[in-house]
């Protein structure tokens, strides 16, 4: 369905200029909406809506960045899905993966607008020199976001290169790419024994502050990757006493865009 406001639009309306100056419950009030917090069964987050009103309900016990994030996402439903009542699982906000309605990938990017909004958040990203987990952490900071929403944000509005890869004990679990990033250079299932990723799974070793210049044939399959370099910069991405309940993010991006164009050859193979 057609959004009524788009996230920058709101801002624009209510001359919000600064991250500091998001206030998702101050925007639920003005969009007619009431936000209440308490525990939650079977869901984290819902709305009633009837009419121009709603009552959004968000469980606020995974924390204040999992919350503001829920929060975005109901308000992305009320502008774009009106008078429906809604219950948002856990598995599908902010979800990672392509599974789910689209009606929920909507709201999840009508959220991720809300709280890092393109003008505010892609000005930002270039004055770093080379993006890596230790300025998306400053974003996350400044944006009051997880840092996997904002890496996730950072790959979704980048113009250039770069994939956020995720890996567990069994291997990859998920990636998102930037636009431009060739479809046929897909990272490998299994990573390669000289990336940080083994370590920080089993914790061997600790999260390094900057990305590491590294062969691209540690996280991608082909021979004509071998002369290939990319930055890589890998950190856990949840805590569990357990190592199957691990998992490590990665971001990476090309040293040289000659990688780019080896992979965009793949295909006229």
């Amino acid at each position: 369905m057609t959004v009524f406001l788009r996230p920058e639009l709101l801002m624009q309306r209510y001359g919000i200029t600064s991250p500091e100056q998001i206030d998702l419950e101050a925007l639920a009030w003005l969009l007619k909406a009431r936000v209440r917090y308490r525990p939650l069964d079977g869901c984290e987050a819902q709305i009633m809506g009837i009419r121009d009103r709603a009552i959004i309900t968000i469980d606020d016990r995974g924390g204040p960045e999992r919350a503001r994030f829920s929060l975005g996402h109901e308000i992305g439903h009320w502008q774009c899905h009106k008078n429906q009542n809604l219950h948002c699982s856990k598995d599908v906000i902010g979800s990672t993966r392509d599974t789910g309605s689209g009606k929920e990938r909507q709201a999840d990017s009508y959220s991720a607008g809300l709280l890092m909004p393109r003008f505010m958040f892609e000005p930002r990203v270039k004055s770093y020199d080379r993006p890596s987990f230790r300025s998306i952490g400053e974003l996350a900071v400044e944006f009051r976001t997880s840092r996997t929403a904002t890496a996730l944000r950072f790959v979704d509005t980048d113009p250039l290169y770069s994939i956020l890869v995720c890996y567990g004990p069994k291997g990859r679990t998920w990636y998102r790419k930037s636009r431009n990033w060739p479809a046929t250079l897909v990272p490998a299932k299994e990573v390669g024994a000289d990336s940080d990723v083994l370590g920080l799974l089993f914790e061997r070793s600790a999260e390094t502050r900057d990305a590491r210049r590294v062969h691209a044939s540690i996280y991608f399959n082909g021979n004509d990757l071998q002369d290939e370099e990319v930055f890589a910069h890998a950190v856990r991405a949840g805590a569990s006493d357990e190592p199957a309940g691990r998992s490590v993010m990665v971001l990476i991006v090309p040293v040289r865009t000659r990688l780019i164009d080896i992979a965009e050859r793949r295909n006229g193979w």
